[in-house]
């Protein structure tokens, strides 16, 4: 029987080992002997666990399922955003800080930044109601501790891949966190430099790769100097919603 690795499973399924952990003591995946080594069998049933909770279901969902041998029944990314948001409105900071910990150990990286905290985070900003500024608020806070908790765990596992994260420019508070958050979960140990602005991060160490985050275009230095360090043979890569060229530094980093 061949058997697989933590690390090979990650790789294979775009998992993190706090995922699998998360989902072995809840008691969706079968047990096994060796922490460190999983059988195809087990394989199988990550596939299809990050399969469901790419739906959004929670694991309760999914335990229900299986006990029943029933189709997953959920309302999906809607209903975690509504948990999030009750969370902002009516929940204690630790209950806060528990749910979005929670959430990040029960769903892939990128499907808890990119169909959750990322269209929470536009919706958050795009609401003017009363307490809308306070909701924004708690989650500017929750968000940039989680990135702070996840980026430390990274720093001491030896395994993680250290990344340099710029900001060349953004358009709010949180998107490079959710960017940190989202590449720790995929195996970084992310180093971040978020003041966008305009001019070189100063690197105070050695990064296997170096990603220049854009959310509001890229100014002509910037990009002068992203060509020069790829021209040069340097890892690195631009990445972003915005890598428009601008031709002012100001605007660059306005909203930083």
């Amino acid at each position: 029987m061949q058997l697989h690795t933590t690390d090979t499973i990650c790789a294979f399924t775009g998992t993190h080992p706090a995922n699998l952990k998360r989902w072995m003591k809840q008691g969706l995946l079968t047990s096994q002997p060796d922490p460190q080594s999983w059988s195809d069998a087990q394989l199988s049933e990550i596939h299809a666990l990050v399969s469901l909770t790419a739906t959004g279901a929670t694991l309760e969902e999914i335990r229900q399922s299986q006990q029943t041998a029933a189709t997953v029944s959920t309302q999906g990314w809607a209903a975690r955003k509504g948990d999030m948001l009750w969370q902002l409105e009516f929940g204690t900071p630790l209950s806060l800080s528990r749910e979005m910990r929670n959430m990040a150990s029960n769903y892939s990286g990128d499907d808890f930044i990119i169909n959750l905290l990322r269209p929470l985070s536009a919706w958050l900003h795009a609401d003017h109601r009363q307490g809308a500024a306070r909701r924004l608020h708690r989650f500017e806070q929750t968000v940039q501790q989680q990135a702070d908790r996840v980026m430390r765990a990274a720093a001491r596992d030896v395994r993680a891949v250290p990344l340099f994260l710029e900001a060349v420019s953004v358009m709010d508070k949180t998107e490079i966190w959710l960017e940190a958050i989202r590449l720790s979960a995929m195996g970084f140990n992310v180093v971040v430099d978020s003041h966008a602005s305009g001019q070189p991060a100063q690197k105070t160490q050695n990064h296997e790769h170096h990603i220049m985050w854009c959310g509001a275009g890229i100014s002509q230095a910037m990009q002068d100097y992203f060509e020069q360090e790829s021209h040069a043979g340097h890892p690195v890569m631009l990445s972003g919603p915005d890598r428009n060229l601008l031709y002012s530094h100001s605007s660059a980093s306005s909203a930083a």
